[in-house]
């Protein structure tokens, strides 16, 4: 029998792996002729910009060679902005089907925000900022009779510097984003750092000269900033996406996988004080397993992918979870039984808690087919 939570479709696995091979092949489709396409107007688009804030011609060019960096690096900071909308659609749409339904709203906000906020912050920096800049260095180095000149090539490395933070520092926010949304930072920690220390590093090695002596100090700055955004994706609603689990041999010889669910029963039932000396044991923690259909969902989803065979819920003996759920637990051979400390009165004693979660745990040792 083929168990189901509420939200899930049957799909095939290489239903949903074509389709982000399909999306990862038309982004660098759209990338490519997107770079193209902007070859035939980036001269004039930079000329215009350079003239627009430079009437006087006070901008110049005077290595050989600094033109085309000049050419190649607009080239590709405009073709990442005019893509960036076809990225976050497709990877909405691809992702959106596997998440929660707060998980799905702070995905809409964050990649909807993106897509305006980018582009606004490019635009302010290039034609608002940079002015200014220029402007105010040409007041304060103005001598008599000394027409200024300034290095274009500088001036455009500076802007398109600021452009390439904004979107490293993006796509470390979305990866890591990502990472969080589908588990695999509940079973690494490093994993997140792996993505900064990648991002960082990029930032280091390829911001311009202009940046010389402060590259260390962007790098850290933006990757704390996506950490920081990143964390405010919602919680999972069992405490996390992934466990480290490993079998247990009982007393009569059968090997186990163990869940320990920590329902508070909004509020009425007493937390776990501790879970030191517990390894290889999962620890759920929700807020009414009776009344979250979210929670059943997820609940159901982690025995199947962890294959446990016994839930143990601390406050009462199980038989409050409804019937469905016991009904999908039961078909995959899962026991739900519990510690009953809401019918306890010494359950109010937090070491009274802590001697009674060791005794049931006490029955279990580590398998040796680990």
């Amino acid at each position: 029998m083929t168990i189901r939570v509420s939200s899930d479709r049957l799909v095939p696995v290489e239903d949903h792996l074509i389709p982000l091979h399909n999306i990862l092949r038309r982004l660098a489709i759209s990338l490519f002729f997107t770079m193209a396409i902007w070859t035939y107007f980036v001269d004039d688009l930079i000329s215009s910009w350079t003239l627009s804030h430079s009437p006087s011609g006070a901008l110049s060019v005077y290595g050989p060679y600094d033109w085309l960096e000049i050419r190649w690096s607009a080239i590709i900071i405009l073709a990442v902005v005019t893509v960036l909308p076809i990225f976050c659609y497709d990877m909405r749409r691809f992702i959106r089907p596997g998440l929660l339904a707060e998980e799905r709203k702070w995905l809409d906000f964050f990649l909807l925000g993106n897509i305006f906020t980018i582009p606004l912050i490019l635009w302010y920096v290039w034609f608002s900022m940079i002015p200014t800049y220029v402007d105010g260095v040409s007041v304060f180095d103005s001598i008599e009779n000394v027409s200024p000149r300034y290095d274009a090539k500088e001036i455009f490395s500076l802007a398109s510097g600021i452009s390439w933070i904004v979107i490293v520092g993006f796509v470390a926010t979305f990866s890591t984003s990502l990472a969080r949304l589908l588990g695999f930072l509940d079973i690494s920690s490093t994993f997140s750092s792996k993505i900064y220390l990648i991002c960082g590093g990029l930032l280091i090695l390829t911001l311009p000269d202009v940046f010389e002596g402060i590259r260390v100090i962007i790098a850290i700055s933006s990757m704390a900033i996506a950490d920081a955004i990143s964390r405010t994706i919602p919680s999972a609603p069992i405490g996390a996406k992934r466990f480290d689990i490993s079998s247990k041999q009982a007393l009569d010889g059968t090997i186990q996988r163990l869940a320990i669910l920590d329902c508070s029963c909004e509020g009425a039932s007493p937390p776990i004080p501790s879970r030191e000396g517990c390894g290889g044991v999962a620890f759920l923690n929700c807020t009414a397993l009776c009344l979250e259909r979210n929670e059943q969902d997820a609940l159901i989803e982690m025995a199947l992918r962890y294959n446990l065979t016994q839930f143990v819920l601390t406050g009462c003996d199980g038989s409050p979870v409804p019937k469905k759920v016991h009904d999908s637990l039961y078909d995959l051979n899962i026991h739900i039984n519990g510690l009953s400390w809401m019918d306890e009165s010494k359950a109010v004693n937090e070491k009274w808690r802590s001697q009674s979660l060791s005794l049931f745990l006490s029955q279990y040792n580590e398998s040796s087919d680990n």
